[in-house]
């Protein structure tokens, strides 16, 4: 059996009451395994229990400002697997009904059980807090690992983009240098007989000269796939507008079925920019999941954009009266003064609260923002630059921006 870590350490108990004999009697009543915190009042004990964790807490219900299970309700909200038992002088029927959906582990009267029945009742108690606290672990391990596939999903799907890309380029070479070689392989055979003078000579030029367009243009295309973002995913520069395009393609296939009715209205810079910093993978893998996650609140049969814009600063995204009313991630980092681009996702759904995007902004997610943001998370970090998500009362509409240095 695996033995957990917490399993090995002396259980701690929190004591809330406010009197000091309730302290005295039941520190004589643990045995010398246990440690006991004290706290004299509900306040203080939501501080203590905010900076550490404890395997049980024994709580009063009679104490000044606070009673002891309004303090429980409370502390749940900050530790919801540290199991309570309630010692109490006045044992009527409305605590006992408040107490229910508190779910508390034991509602005891005073005077406190004898030493060695005391004794007896803990192991129980501190048995449950510590089971809930391995149940929650186990949970929060699940959610991380849908993340993380999902994320995954989205990696494969960039790089399935790489694949049919490098497949498509590599077709039309191979097509254009077996026309090349039919060409050079016909003016060969011209020109053997006679070089001087002969009629022919000219017809084996205009074969030569056509020749070497099909060789140009086979040599364009692979240079154009060799700079693309897909041919070297370590070095291959994040050229905006094509990443854009890619990016929206491969988020409409990850989200097909809520996008049939769906156009997405891609504007461009139109010139070739290239995002700092990035490579052309950590452009998509940073921009695809925004995109999903866009798509997914947006509205059935609505045109959602993703416009791409020139900065002269970074610091103008969040400066002017674009930027307001948005919570951003990186602020501090980012190269400020650094000239850049703007990626604006821009969607017929409604803008978030401040908390919500808060916490999707830290890479959390929730049952309306299931997309994991974590790649595009670490290619802010990554590139030096900014993002935001536009926040209600104010917004209206869910708008994220992304700011990335040139």
């Amino acid at each position: 059996m695996k033995i957990n870590d917490s399993d090995l350490h002396r259980p701690s108990i929190l004591l809330v009451d406010d009197e000091d004999q309730i302290h005295s009697s039941v520190r004589l009543r643990l045995g010398s395994g246990y440690r006991l915190v004290d706290a004299f009042s509900p306040a203080e004990a939501l501080n203590v229990i905010t900076h550490e964790s404890f395997d049980l807490c024994i709580v009063d219900v009679q104490m000044p400002g606070m009673d002891g299970l309004t303090f429980i309700a409370a502390a749940r909200r900050i530790d919801p697997a540290l199991g309570y038992v309630i010692f109490s002088g006045f044992d009527h029927d409305e605590n006992l009904r408040r107490a229910i959906p508190l779910q508390v582990l034991e509602f005891l009267s005073k005077p406190l059980p004898e030493r060695s029945k005391f004794e007896s009742l803990l192991p129980e108690w501190i048995e449950h807090t510590r089971n809930r606290r391995k149940e929650i672990a186990l949970a929060g391990n699940a959610a991380i690992l849908v993340r993380d596939l999902e994320l995954a999903l989205i990696e494969r799907e960039v790089e399935a983009t790489a694949s049919e890309s490098a497949r498509e380029a590599l077709f039309q070479t191979a097509g254009m240098l077996t026309t090349a070689q039919a060409l050079l392989l016909n003016a060969a055979h011209i020109l053997e007989p006679v070089l001087k003078a002969d009629p022919k000579f000219s017809q084996a030029h205009r074969i030569l000269r056509e020749t070497q367009n099909q060789v140009d243009a086979a040599a364009t295309t692979t240079d154009e796939y060799f700079s693309s973002a897909y041919a070297n995913r370590d070095t291959s520069a994040a050229i905006v507008d094509c990443c854009c395009r890619d990016a929206i393609s491969i988020a409409r296939r990850l989200v097909h079925t809520a996008c049939d009715q769906q156009t997405v209205d891609h504007r461009t810079i139109g010139r070739e920019v290239a995002v700092a910093g990035l490579t052309g993978m950590d452009f998509l893998v940073l921009l695809v999941p925004a995109i999903v996650q866009a798509l997914r609140i947006a509205t059935p049969g609505t045109t959602s954009r993703v416009q791409c814009d020139s900065l002269v600063r970074l610091d103008e995204t969040y400066r002017g009266m674009r930027g307001q009313d948005f919570i951003w991630i990186n602020r501090r980092n980012a190269l400020l003064s650094s000239p850049g681009i703007l990626i604006s996702i821009l969607v017929n759904g409604d803008a978030l609260l401040e908390s919500e995007a808060a916490n999707w902004l830290k890479g959390q997610t929730s049952e309306l923002l299931k997309t994991s943001i974590r790649g595009m998370i670490k290619g802010i970090q990554k590139g030096k630059g900014l993002a935001g998500v536009a926040i209600r009362p104010n917004r209206q509409r869910f708008e994220i921006l992304v700011a990335l240095p040139v």
